[in-house]
C-alpha cells in the first residue's frame, strides 16, 4: 500500500519535505513526481505520532493536500494519540481535550483509523472510523525477547492500576498466562500525588514481574507499584509499556528493565522496539 510516512520518511512511497515557519506554523509540501503514478483511487495510509499540536496540524495539512490532489481512500494509522489520557472533564476548569483532537480528526474525515494502544475505549467512541490496535503482540515479542536474555523463573504479568486492569486479562488471555496480579493505587486528584500502592496478593517470593501499561510518562506509579511487589518477594520487576514518553528518564526506582516502543519518540538506554512492526 502507499504510504506517506512521518514516522519513517525513508519509508514513504510519497516523498515529501516538512518545515516549521518564523511564525511556528508546520508545512508540507509533496514531491508531485512520487505521485505521478499513483492509483487515487486506491487506498493510501499516513503513518504518523500524535505526539504534540504541530504533529496534528501537520496530518490535517497532509489530508488535507491528499484531498485537493483527489485522492479517495485516506487511511490513518497513529502510533501515539495525544490528549488520550484526558478522555474525560478531570475538574472544573479543564477542558475535554481528548474530544477536541476527536473533533478535528473527524472533520478531516479520514476513511479509517488505527490507534496503537489508545488510553481507553473513549479515543475509538469519540473518533470516527478507528480502531484499536491491542499491544498483544507487542508485549508477547517483550517477554519472548527477555526470556532469550535470561533464565526462565516463574512470572506473573501486573496490572498497576483500574486503568490497565481493564486489558490485563484479554491480554493474559491472549498470552495463556495464568498468573495475573492486580494492584490499585490512590492519587489526589487536585495536586497528583500518589498516596498508596496496595494489592490482594501476599507472597510472590521467586517470581518476576512484568509491569504493563500503555503509558510511562514520569514513572511514580510503577516505581510505587514495583516497591511494592519487591516487598511481597519479587525477585525482578519489569517495565512493559506501549508510549515511552519517560518526562523523567529512563531510571525508575525498584524498576530493573524497561521495554517500550518508539511510538511517542526513539528512547536510548532501554529496550525499544520499531512501532512500524505493530501498526
Amino acid at each position: 500500500m502507499n504510504t506517506l510516512h512521518f514516522i519513517y520518511p525513508e519509508q514513504s512511497t510519497i516523498r515529501f519535505k516538512t518545515m516549521i515557519f518564523p511564525d511556528g506554523q508546520p508545512h508540507l509540501k509533496i514531491d508531485m513526481d512520487s505521485i505521478a503514478a499513483l492509483d487515487r483511487k486506491a487506498p493510501l495510509q499516513i503513518n504518523t505520532r500524535l505526539a504534540n499540536a504541530n504533529d496534528l496540524m501537520m496530518v490535517l495539512f497532509a489530508k488535507n493536500t491528499l484531498d485537493y490532489l483527489e485522492f479517495e481512500q485516506i487511511e490513518l494509522n497513529v502510533s501515539y494519540l495525544m490528549a488520550a489520557r484526558m478522555d474525560r472533564v478531570m475538574q472544573d476548569g479543564e477542558p475535554f481535550s481528548l474530544k477536541v483532537v476527536a473533533n478535528l480528526l473527524n472533520l478531516a474525515g479520514f476513511k479509517k483509523i488505527r490507534i496503537f494502544d489508545p488510553h481507553s475505549e473513549v479515543s475509538t467512541a469519540l473518533i470516527d472510523r478507528s480502531y484499536a490496535v491491542t499491544n498483544h503482540d507487542y508485549v508477547k515479542e517483550a517477554l519472548t525477547d527477555y526470556f532469550k536474555k535470561n533464565s526462565k523463573t516463574p512470572f506473573c504479568i501486573v496490572s498497576p492500576d483500574a486503568g490497565a486492569l481493564k486489558k490485563i486479562h484479554k491480554l493474559a488471555q491472549y498470552l495463556n498466562v495464568d498468573n495475573v496480579v492486580e494492584c490499585m493505587k490512590e492519587r489526589d486528584v487536585k495536586t497528583g500525588a500518589l498516596l498508596s500502592f496496595k494489592t490482594t496478593v501476599t507472597d510472590l517470593s521467586g517470581q518476576t514481574c512484568f509491569i504493563i501499561d500503555d503509558i510511562c510518562d514520569g514513572g511514580g506509579t510503577f516505581a510505587g507499584t514495583a516497591k511494592m511487589l519487591k516487598e511481597k518477594g519479587a525477585v525482578k520487576v519489569v517495565l512493559i509499556v506501549s508510549h515511552g514518553i519517560f518526562s523523567k528518564g529512563v531510571s525508575i526506582d525498584e524498576v530493573d528493565e524497561i521495554y517500550t516502543t518508539d511510538s511517542f519518540k526513539q528512547v536510548d538506554g532501554v529496550n525499544c522496539f520499531s512501532i512500524a512492526q505493530y501498526l
